[in-house]
């Protein structure tokens, strides 16, 4: 089963393990303030206007749109697309909360000691900065786009997208490099976990959907 996923999804997995295996090395030489602040200073009117709004595809109200979407498909698609989210969301909360509660965001990490450059209009948050929950959601939902989508173009798009999402909390100072490649480890993970729970099996209600439901009437 786990190698059915892994086959079935290279185009987003493959993209992914290559930029860990080229981003890890840095998170280890360098601080996150020091990688922070040499990202902050590439900047354009352009990306401030990209990532203020991408970065709301890794809010957890977006998943209602694509979860409803998905109903026309099937309802597994669904309720793995929420399971994941769930589960993962509920992870990144749990080790913000009772964990790393101390760990600051970037501005008030930096504390106006260093000169950031913020997006205007984008409220800042100053606490609770490890793990990325932005970054979480945003893989969990579009690896599961991906799964189910079964089209190696679309799995790679999805990653494209997902990894937009997750820079988009570093770009606007609301993340470090490390919180959101933390998250997105959480939010693959989590999401390649639930795979067997879905799709290791068929069940009667798996393939239920409201395209084959308005099709009967």
């Amino acid at each position: 089963m786990v190698y059915k996923v892994l086959k079935n999804n290279l185009f987003f997995l493959i993209p992914y393990l290559i930029s860990l295996l080229i981003i890890t090395p840095f998170l280890f030489l360098f601080s996150k303030s020091e990688i922070h602040q040499w990202l902050n200073q590439f900047h354009s009117a352009f990306f401030d206007w990209l990532f203020r709004y991408i970065t709301f595809l890794g809010n957890g109200m977006f998943l209602i749109v694509p979860g409803i979407l998905l109903l026309f498909f099937s309802l597994r698609s669904t309720a793995y697309l929420f399971s994941a989210f769930l589960s993962t969301g509920l992870f990144v909360q749990l080790l913000k909360r009772f964990f790393f509660g101390n760990f600051q965001r970037p501005v008030s990490y930096f504390n106006h000691v260093t000169q950031l450059h913020l997006v205007d209009g984008v409220p800042m948050l100053s606490g609770h900065s490890f793990p990325s929950g932005h970054a979480a959601t945003a893989f969990a939902l579009f690896l599961c786009l991906a799964v189910v989508g079964r089209n190696r173009p679309v799995q790679f798009l999805c990653f494209v997208i997902a990894c937009m999402v997750a820079y988009s909390r570093v770009y606007l100072s609301q993340h470090f490099l490390v919180d959101i490649i933390v998250g997105s480890l959480i939010g693959t993970t989590g999401t390649l976990a639930f795979y067997p729970v879905f799709f290791g099996r068929d069940l009667r209600w798996h393939n239920w959907s409201l395209k084959n439901l308005i099709r009967h009437e």
